[in-house]
């Protein structure tokens, strides 16, 4: 992991879980913010999807430290 995560950074979060997905964008990217590190690659994250009312999710793991098919935040690209 290039950057420590920090409670307040915006990220990206990705799910396979097709209740959570919404407005044509299926897996992601929602943004979130980071609300709670719960590890060194894992933290407590609020989600905000278009046009859906924002949750928590809890203990995201990076994606570094995940199988494609789980759920998982990263840091948004810079450009």
């Amino acid at each position: 992991m290039s950057e420590a995560p920090t409670v307040g950074r915006i990220v990206h979060f990705f799910t396979p879980d097709r209740s959570k997905q919404c407005n044509g964008i299926d897996a992601g990217p929602y943004p979130a913010m980071i609300t709670q590190v719960t590890g060194i690659d894992s933290c407590n994250l609020k989600i905000f999807p278009p046009f859906r009312t924002p949750y928590d999710e809890g203990m995201v793991p990076i994606h570094d430290a995940v199988q494609a098919t789980e759920r998982y935040w990263m840091w948004p690209p810079r450009v």
